[in-house]
């Protein structure tokens, strides 16, 4: 049944769709397969490595993919590979087999597996289902019981799960095989490019031009030797890249043992305390501790990242999705990702019946290929392939090439046969003709630009893993931006907080400095705290001090930039317990002290205390309170920050205070709604709007006494905490550019590239950072949305469709950004006044319609309201041609945003820091990440230089290869027009170039012309028109049609000048009787000769185009020296 026999896979990270077919050998086929190739002297083998599907016509035949002991992979209708079945002994069930996936079945569907049938592909291990009757891959596998906690529990895997496992998801190393010299010189060999390499060395030496023929076999060699070794370090380098291995404690059979990490598999748990581990060697989830690692290889981003334990019930192990390599944030923080260093661990307490134990333990996720830096590295095996129209204009060229070959082999053929040649002359002739016609060094030179142009970003610190990216920067239209980081300095700058006083619902004047917020903090008679903002229990300098997730590394806090400003800012210091049993100062703050007899609790980390500075640790005295008396504060619990809740809170408690407090940030307008509405003040919008219109950038703060006990507050839920909270006040950082940005900007504004910015500040900062640094052109208005209820009133008459359309796009209302009444129009988007009987207002609008000198600022939640209800609507398409602030956005929301833009036909680029930018990275046709590391699975590109320089040096180097790439393969196709029409005409008389000739010409003339074009500089300046990316083109094909007709002009009419002269004697046979006899040297050969050597010279000169992408051929000296001498 063939149609059991083919299966369709989806390869999201690879972006790919597949189609597996099975197979089974067919002895008789495979006789008569290789009995060809003995009759054919081994040229069907040749062909075969080419295209792979005559051995699978011949030798196998479709089978059912259960019976299957081959599977031919192809995508797109083209074979990418054939794989062989592996039949390994199992004796498992089909739960330990395929995990979550046989959740909810009975027990007679989910029976017995005896053995398992994997077939790995491009490092991706497939199992055979039984029962689905399909291949599963086992990057999917997730345990079946995780959705009730870890499923391994205290006691960990048993040895026969372990070998179960172990046959399933093979070593936990990411090991790439290392082919030998004899095997890369075999596949090299057999490469179309040297095949036709060498049939062309056996054409010329029949045709005895030996010394031509040796000198591009010695040059053939050297290319290759130098591509085995290049090939054999590039392979050795990401072997030892990837490959790690260390000694560890694993925890099996209720026993800790001592083990390799390649001995790991998914469910076993390790101890992450162990010195030995200095870097991950799979993806695990924290179970006990924290630990901070450093993950700029995955993520490109330099700070490091704090990882928190699984909070009891959270129900992360349930809603992970293991088909993706990476997480929502809200698992990812629990997530320990391969190949990530290990900067700091710490141990927590967890009490187990009567049995106090001390350490930090992680359980495994996913071993091999299948981890994140798995992903990394098969993304450099296997880059992506790039759609882009040059390459395959190319190579439809080359088979035009080809086919003005075959017209010149049968005339020749006829003119050679009409002067009596012999057969074998006429036979090597003819296909000589075929070498000079299609030059074998034309797909070298069309890629040796490129790398020069690699090579040159390596040198400004730009790293590329896909070099074929290179060019399609050069088409880049839109160019999107994260701000902070990218834009502006990652470290921001606290302005001062504006305080709420609760008893006046008032804002009072800012306070920038730590000592201004403690002057007014008065202590009450039941010992709490009570500063400018009124309510008993809860202070703001507590709030800043405690209300983050920084971790100490070397005694300096590691973490959220922000965070760490914060903390600087009040002057406290901040300490953290190393994990050890230490006796408790209070009974309230030690979560051992109180729990001692309960097993019940979670194992958590001992509490991060932060002390004010001079802390005194004696008991506070009613009234006035000083910097002196403020008490250490012990943080308790922390919800670190959530993309989706776009907030972060904390519970903390006071060194002799009986209760805790909690304290929140996040954005104002999400801080807003968990707020009780009494304790919001008045002009709480107005103060907004001053701050973010500046261009700074406001966290908002809330806070409410907690009267919990720790064991109450040890089992709070996160909703519970972040509800019914006291509004506290601002926090106003500024956020300065970085000194490249505006010049930056400014210089792809000449270029007319739009620029777009996304980031998840404030729509209001976001408009007035992108107006400073000019990404908002002078003049432009900016109109801001806001969501609202839908209106009463409709259009006339218009259909239940439209009508309901229209409702969802009027919630939508836009607003100019200014404070002007102009709005646009929900459908249009055409500006109009809100107050028609306003003549300055009614008259800007007009102006606005007219000019088009407008854009808008779009918000996460509007980007998804219009996605959900106009998305195949011109109001969508107007939305994203208008946008240029994308603000409020998810890091899912930036990738789609990316997608959307594609989608309009736009070649997108993105530049971010990587760390909240992953998905934008990957999905934009140029993605940049500014890390230190070299590469990363972030981005195509990697930027040492933490600012924006390196966008218009990508572009620049993009536009210069591919403009060298369109000249040098136009000056390739012209030089094999000069020589084929030469061989042409000499073959009038049987005549041919000489051996010394052809020598001089290809490796004197054309060598030299074409590597020294190549290595042409990118010009400075950015123009407006962007290069054309297709040889199909009117320009191109009037260049290059046109001066084939000349060269062939010129040289026609040359050869009728030489037979008009005096002197020309035609050439004839030495011998009347043999018409092979006919020497190559003449007057004609000669005079040929030379007038096609200053032919190679001009159009070498013609095609080597400077400005306006590369640099003039005079700042090229080393083309310069060639063409002269």
């Amino acid at each position: 049944n063939t149609r059991d026999s083919v299966q369709h896979i989806r390869l999201v990270e690879e972006d790919m769709d597949v189609v597996v077919k099975g197979y089974k050998r067919s002895m008789p086929g495979s006789i008569a397969y290789w009995a060809l190739v003995a009759c054919t002297v081994g040229i069907l083998y040749v062909v075969d490595t080419w295209f792979h599907v005559i051995s699978i016509w011949f030798s196998l035949r479709a089978t059912s993919l259960e019976d299957a002991t081959y599977i031919q992979v192809c995508s797109g209708g083209k074979h990418l590979s054939l794989e062989t079945v592996d039949v390994v002994e199992f004796d498992g069930s089909l739960a330990t087999a395929f995990g979550s996936l046989e959740r909810g079945k009975s027990a007679g569907d989910s029976g017995s597996l005896p053995a398992l049938r994997i077939f790995a592909f491009r490092h991706h291990r497939f199992v055979y289902h039984p029962i689905l009757a399909q291949f599963i891959s086992t990057s999917t596998w997730k345990d079946a019981n995780w959705s009730q906690g870890v499923a391994t529990g205290r006691s960990g895997l048993c040895q026969h799960e372990v070998e179960q496992q172990r046959k399933l998801f093979g070593k936990c190393v990411i090991d790439i095989e290392e082919k030998s010299y004899g095997r890369l010189l075999w596949e090299e060999v057999l490469n179309p490019f040297y095949v036709f390499q060498i049939a062309s060395i056996v054409i010329w030496s029949c045709e005895d031009y030996y010394y031509y023929a040796a000198c591009i076999f010695a040059i053939s060699a050297i290319s290759v030797v130098t591509t085995l070794i290049s090939t054999k370090r590039t392979v050795r380098k990401i072997r030892q890249m990837s490959a790690y291995t260390c000694p560890m404690r694993i925890l099996r059979d209720h026993k800790w043992q001592e083990a390799s990490s390649g001995e790991l598999v998914p469910g076993d748990i390790f101890d992450l305390s162990d010195p030995r581990i200095s870097v991950l060697p799979c993806e695990a989830v924290v179970l006990e501790g924290d630990c901070i690692v450093n993950e700029s290889m995955l993520t490109g981003e330099s700070v490091p990242e704090s990882k928190s334990p699984l909070e009891p019930n959270s129900g992360v192990l349930e809603t992970i999705d293991m088909a993706t390599h990476t997480f929502k944030p809200s698992i990812s923080r629990h997530v320990l990702f391969a190949g990530t260093q290990v900067v700091r661990v710490r141990k927590a307490v967890s009490i187990e019946g009567s049995e106090l134990n001390v350490r930090a333990t992680a359980m495994v996720l996913r071993t091999g290929f299948n981890t994140t830096k798995g992903t990394l590295v098969r993304s450099i095996l296997f880059p992506r392939p790039t759609k882009f129209r040059f390459y395959r204009d190319a190579f439809r060229f080359v088979g035009v090439l080809a086919f003005i070959a075959v017209i010149g082999f049968i005339v020749n053929t006829i003119n050679l046969h009409r002067l009596g040649v012999s057969t074998k002359a006429i036979a090597k002739k003819a296909l000589d003709l075929i070498t000079v016609v299609v030059p074998p060094a034309l797909p070298a030179s069309m890629s040796i630009g490129m790398a020069f142009a690699a090579r040159r970003l390596r040198k400004e610190k730009i790293f590329c893993i896909s070099p074929s990216r290179i060019n399609v920067a050069s088409k880049v239209a839109v160019m999107c931006f994260d701000k902070t980081g990218t834009l502006t300095e990652e470290g921001l700058d606290l302005l001062g907080v504006r305080m709420a006083d609760q008893r006046t619902r008032a804002f009072v004047d800012m306070r920038s400095t730590a000592e201004q917020i403690v002057e007014p903090t008065e202590v009450t008679e039941t010992g709490d705290l009570t500063d400018a903002v009124g309510v008993p229990g809860i202070a703001v300098i507590d709030a800043l001090a405690t209300c983050h997730s920084l971790r100490l590394v070397g005694n300096q806090p590691v973490g959220d930039p922000l965070e760490a400003k914060m903390l600087e800012f009040t002057g406290w210091q901040m300490e953290e317990n190393d994990g050890s049993p230490a006796p408790a100062t209070d009974s309230a703050t030690d979560p051992a002290a109180s729990s001692s007899s309960s097993s019940s609790l979670p194992c958590s980390p001992l509490p991060t205390v932060v002390r004010p500075p001079q802390s005194t640790h004696g008991a506070r005295t009613h009234g006035p309170a000083s910097s002196s008396c403020l008490e250490e504060l012990g943080i308790l619990r922390c919800f670190e920050f959530s993309p989706a809740l776009r907030r972060a809170s904390v519970v903390a408690k006071r060194l002799h205070s009986k209760y805790a407090e909690a304290y929140v940030k996040g954005a104002p307008e999400v801080i807003r709604d968990v707020c009780l509405p009494e304790t919001l003040p008045a002009d709480f919008d107005r103060v907004l709007g001053e701050y973010t219109q500046s261009g700074y950038r406001v966290i908002a703060l809330a806070g409410k006494p907690l009267k919990l006990s720790w064991r109450k507050v040890a089992v709070l839920e996160r909703d519970s905490v972040e509800c019914d909270l006291v509004f506290m006040g601002f926090i106003v950082f500024e956020n300065r550019l970085k000194p490249a940005t505006a010049p930056v900007l400014s210089e792809l504004r000449e270029a007319r590239i739009r620029m777009v910015m996304c980031t998840g500040d404030n729509p209001l900062t976001a408009v007035s950072v992108a107006r400073e640094c000019s990404l908002i052109a002078p003049g432009v208005r900016v109109f801001v949305p806001h969501l609202r209820a839908a209106p009463n009133s409709k259009p006339d008459s218009p259909s239940i469709a439209d009508t309901n359309r229209y409702a969802r796009l009027a919630e939508v209302a836009w607003r100019e950004s200014m404070g002007h009444s102009i709005a646009l129009d929900p459908v249009s988007l055409v500006p109009h006044a809100l107050d028609t009987a306003d003549p300055a207002d009614v008259q800007l609008a007009s102006e606005l319609a007219q000019t088009g000198r407008y854009c808008v600022a779009v918000t996460g939640d509007v980007f998804d309201h219009l996605h959900e209800h106009a998305k195949d609507t011109d109001v969508w398409k107007h939305v994203m041609m208008r946008g240029t602030i994308f603000a409020r956005m998810s890091p899912e929301q930036k990738a789609e945003m990316i997608e959307h833009l594609q989608s309009l036909g736009y070649i997108s680029g993105f530049c971010g820091d990587g760390a909240n930018d992953c998905g934008a990275l990957k999905s934009a046709d140029v993605g940049i990440s500014l890390s230190e590391a070299e590469a990363s699975v972030a981005a195509p590109f990697t930027s040492h230089t933490t600012d924006i320089r390196c966008v218009p040096q990508l572009i620049k180097e993009g536009r210069c290869s591919i403009a060298t790439s369109f000249s040098c393969f136009k000056y390739m196709a012209l030089y094999s027009m000069v020589q084929f029409t030469t061989c042409c005409l000499l073959y009038i008389y049987n005549v041919n170039l000489t051996d010394g000739q052809y020598l001089y010409v290809d490796l004197f003339t054309i060598l030299p012309v074409a590597i020294f074009m190549d290595r042409s500089r990118p010009f400075k300046r950015l123009v407006p028109k962007r290069p054309s990316a297709s040889l199909t083109s009117k320009k191109v094909l009037t260049s290059l049609i046109g001066n084939i007709i000349l060269v062939i002009g010129f040289q026609i009419g040359m050869y009728f000048m030489i037979e008009a002269q005096r002197w020309y004697v035609k050439q004839r046979p030495e011998d009347p009787t043999d018409p092979d006899s006919v020497t190559n040297e003449g007057d004609l050969n000669t005079s040929m000769f030379l007038f096609t050597m200053f032919q190679y010279l001009f159009v070498g000169v013609i095609f080597n185009i400077g400005p306006p992408y590369r640099q003039p051929s005079f700042r090229n000296y080393g083309y310069m020296a060639v063409v002269l001498v």
